[in-house]
């Protein structure tokens, strides 16, 4: 979702408010040349499988994203820590760990207004970092191409495709991810989504989620989304909160209005 941000009383107009939060997928918009934005969250899942039952926490989910300029943005993103409480068999153990970091950039390839469709491609390779629960251990790199069209009446179709190479105890992988969303604008300030995500590795999972963002004020998006496991392995559920902070440059200044626009 993106929020479009019109000014009064000034010449020039800040560019759209875009956060990766809420959802699985990825924005495909950029945030725009000499923009600092921070995107926090917090998670909590929980995951079934025989009589195993296992609670995950992640606190401090961080991205960072700084436009370089208009058609390339810079970021880095942290998953935080985790704290695990894994029971079976009537034993319970709680581990805790941080998450790997990823850096990476984002490029616009494709604009709408003159391609009829919005594509950027996001290539990036973690740090590793984490803790040995919770990291892979390796580099790990990854291509996320982000698409988008715009529909009547206010609504969005987006989607990514993600081509990740991973590793665990048995080597390295391909672990890739296709999501399809649709958003749409409910007031001013309010947007809201349904997405659907697939793990493209066998056996395929497929999780579905939806959400709710609040702009409560220009540079300010709060959020709220939860997503369910229809098939395959995975989280049963999760649930997710954040909050995207935004940075412009000064020669924007203030804005008297706003409106969203999915």
């Amino acid at each position: 979702m993106c929020f479009v941000a019109s000014a009064n009383g000034q010449t020039t107009a800040p560019a759209p408010l875009t956060s990766n939060r809420p959802g699985i997928g990825d924005s495909e918009a950029l945030v725009g040349r000499a923009v600092l934005q921070v995107e926090l969250g917090f998670e909590t899942a929980r995951s079934r499988s025989g009589d195993e039952r296992e609670w995950s926490s992640s606190w401090g989910q961080s991205t960072l994203r700084i436009g370089i300029v208009d058609p390339i943005e810079l970021f880095v993103n942290w998953g935080g820590v985790t704290v695990d409480r894994d029971s079976a068999a009537g034993v319970t153990v709680i581990e805790a760990g941080g998450n790997d970091v990823v850096l990476g950039a984002k490029f616009a390839i494709l604009d709408e207004s003159r391609h009829g469709l919005t594509l950027t491609v996001a290539p990036s390779s973690s740090l590793p970092i984490g803790g040995d629960d919770f990291g892979t251990g390796s580099y790990d790199g990854s291509l996320r191409l982000l698409w988008a069209r715009s529909l009547p009446g206010d609504w969005d179709l987006s989607g990514n495709f993600v081509f990740l190479s991973t590793t665990d105890a048995n080597g390295r992988y391909w672990d890739n991810l296709m999501t399809a969303g649709v958003s749409k604008s409910l007031s001013p300030t309010f947007s809201t989504f349904g997405e659907l995500a697939v793990g493209l590795a066998e056996p395929r999972a497929w999780t579905v989620d939806s959400g709710i963002a609040w702009l409560s004020r220009q540079n300010v998006q709060w959020d709220v989304s939860a997503g369910v496991l229809v098939r395959g392995p995975g989280q049963s559920w999760f649930a997710s909160a954040g909050v995207t902070l935004r940075r412009l440059p000064r020669r924007l200044g203030k804005t008297a209005t706003y409106r969203t626009n999915s």
